[in-house]
């Protein structure tokens, strides 16, 4: 399908949207309030709440100039002190790479992009100023190819190297960190956990991929560039940003199954062969018209089978420090009024937190916070469990909820 036909059908599509909501007024009415100034009420209120489901819902934060404003509060701007000294550290090992990446990457296709050979060249020599700041601030993270990618997208929201620098240091840390060590072993975990998931989800396609013996390799560039390498328009992947940055770490996974399964039936049309059905999957993306229906359906999903029970289900555990499993503990720590080291909300050992953490005698502030980890995550896994067991619902929340109890105490007590 061409460019100017999935662009017709994708403006069809947006003008099915309501562009209004309903809100009341001061005397208690029902009135209709446009999309866009929901967004600036909520930037201008900070508030987060609105702001989430604003980006989760129908077209996201709409704008550009909406983003610029509504991103750094998303992703907590100016929540963490750096561990090195930015733009002018030390040479990064990994900058050599980085800059032959950088040299081949183009735009997406957007109307409020310049493409022309000077434009794309100003903005390569600022994209790798991005990268460098967010390697050279947290030396311990490992560069992987992709991850320019990712950090492209920020730069052309925000236009300027400093906040996209922000904003691709925060995604680092909090969102694709399992992928900045000194293998993608972790990564490759997670993507097995999108074949338990079509376990669940689409039992046919679960069973072509088995049989013919299809590794989750087609979907490694969606999880390490959250789809920018393999979405062509900048609105679209835009979109699919507004939802992932308000998500946790890995529902990029939850959006590949949604995919999957609104394709599932062409999918079981495959040939049955390794090459075409690697080659068919690795192309999906670009066969999308609305993202919306995908965002929806894999919202959905991660509520239903949240990344623990995931794990039960496919008797995998991922390591205690991954970013999936610390997510929940140290996300809401954040609070730019008080800027924190990575360190202190991470345990690290080896210069890396995907390291295992030192014994408690030799780190005891860093244990600390290894416990809260793990309680958090036990307080997910006592709950799934008792859910798997049939126990009363009240009975799970229960256990989890004296579990969290514990987590909030050893918080209050690793404040400074």
């Amino acid at each position: 399908m061409g460019n100017k036909s999935r662009a017709r059908r994708r403006k069809q599509q947006q003008q099915k949207e309501k562009p209004y909501f309903t809100q009341k007024d001061t005397t208690g009415n029902n009135q209709l309030v446009p999309r866009e100034t929901l967004i600036e009420q909520a930037v201008a209120g900070r508030d987060l709440t609105a702001l989430k489901q604003l980006a989760r819902t129908g077209d996201g934060l709409q704008t550009t100039a909406q983003r610029r404003q509504a991103w750094p509060l998303l992703l907590n701007f100016r929540s963490l002190t750096g561990d090195g000294t930015g733009w002018r550290g030390e040479e990064h090992q990994d900058e050599t790479q980085v800059e032959l990446d950088v040299k081949r990457t183009s735009l997406p296709i957007s109307n409020e992009l310049r493409r022309s050979e000077a434009a794309v060249r100003r903005r390569q020599a600022q994209l790798q100023i991005v990268v460098r700041g967010v390697l050279r601030t947290h030396p311990w993270l490992r560069y992987y190819q992709g991850f320019h990618e990712l950090a492209l997208t920020f730069l052309c929201v925000f236009g300027s190297e400093r906040p996209a620098t922000e904003a691709a240091r925060m995604t680092a840390l909090f969102f694709v960190r399992d992928a900045m060590g000194s293998s993608l072993e972790d990564v490759m975990q997670q993507l097995q956990l999108l074949y338990v998931l079509l376990e669940q989800t689409c039992p046919a396609v679960h069973v072509l991929l088995t049989d013919v013996d299809v590794p989750p390799f087609f979907g490694i560039s969606w999880v390490l560039t959250w789809f920018a390498h393999d979405v062509d328009t900048f609105a679209d992947i835009c979109r699919i940003y507004d939802f992932l940055i308000v998500s946790p770490p890995m529902q990029v996974v939850y959006m590949a199954a949604a995919m999957i399964a609104q394709n599932q039936h062409e999918i079981l049309t495959y040939e049955r062969d390794f090459a075409a059905i690697h080659s068919g999957l690795v192309a999906l993306p670009r066969t999308v018209i609305d993202w919306l229906p995908i965002i929806e359906e894999s919202d959905r999903l991660q509520r239903e089978y949240p990344a623990t029970r995931l794990q039960l289900l496919g008797n995998s555990r991922l390591p205690r420090l991954s970013a999936v499993s610390t997510y929940e503990a140290t996300w809401k720590r954040l609070d730019p009024a008080r800027p924190l080291p990575f360190a202190s909300l991470v345990p690290v050992r080896d210069g890396h937190p995907l390291a295992d953490p030192l014994p408690r005698s030799e780190k005891p502030e860093n244990d600390r916070m290894a416990r809260v980890i793990d309680a958090t995550r036990t307080a997910q896994r006592a709950r799934e469990l008792a859910l798997q067991h049939r126990w009363p619902l009240l009975m799970a929340t229960v256990a989890s909820a004296t579990m969290l109890v514990y987590a909030w105490i050893m918080t209050q007590q690793s404040l400074p």
